[in-house]
């Protein structure tokens, strides 16, 4: 009976540390989970050559829209002080603006690349819709969606890479765009242009 009793207390102990084990485990893993979604996204487009699916189209579109969002948000928050958007004098103190002409240049690349980055959002946004609810439309729209956001990315990229330089904003995002250009055109934009100059009905 005394040896009974200890087998069980044993399988108990046992049950219980897998238990402790699986509970501290857990954060690990959704946390290993989420940055493999987030290279499996870019692993699939900068392993390969060939054209992507339609369901991969959509899952980058996915994966650049939160990285835009992100980035907009950081721009946004750094561009508004108590709701009133900032003037060219704001900028004016900072040790790489010299002047008041240098401020407004920063002011205005700083504004144009936000309006290219939202307008990248709501793109993003439109394919993942039509995808979801008019695949159809997506089909018939997606070749001038895509050229789209190549031609933002193609025109801010350095911008945002500029901006990053001055240390105005810390984001990832020119690093993550100059990276995914060439493969947007090569495996997404590039098959779709041919596909439509073979069947120009489509």
């Amino acid at each position: 009976m005394r040896e009974m009793s200890s087998k069980q207390l044993v399988g108990v102990c046992l049950c219980f540390s897998l238990v402790i084990a699986h509970v501290i485990a857990l954060p690990l893993g959704t946390s290993q989970s989420s940055s493999r979604i987030k290279q499996s996204v870019l692993s699939f487009l900068t392993g390969g050559w060939g054209p992507c699916t339609v369901e991969e189209e959509i899952e980058i579109a996915g994966y650049l829209k939160r990285q835009t969002e992100s980035y907009f948000i950081k721009l946004e928050a750094f561009t508004i002080v108590e709701e009133e958007e900032l003037d060219p004098e704001a900028f004016m103190g900072m040790p790489f603006v010299a002047d008041e002409e240098a401020a407004e240049a920063l002011m205005l690349m700083v504004a144009n690349l936000m309006i290219s980055l939202e307008e990248m959002i709501n793109t993003l946004g439109l394919m993942e819709s039509l995808f979801e609810q008019r695949p159809v439309d997506y089909a018939q729209t997606a070749t001038i969606l895509w050229l789209n956001i190549v031609k933002d990315i193609a025109l801010e990229k350095e911008n945002a890479k500029q901006i990053g330089q001055l240390g105005l904003v810390n984001s990832n995002w020119a690093a993550i765009a100059e990276v995914v250009l060439p493969r947007l055109f090569s495996r997404i934009l590039e098959p779709r242009l041919a596909e439509s100059l073979r069947n120009p009905s489509r």
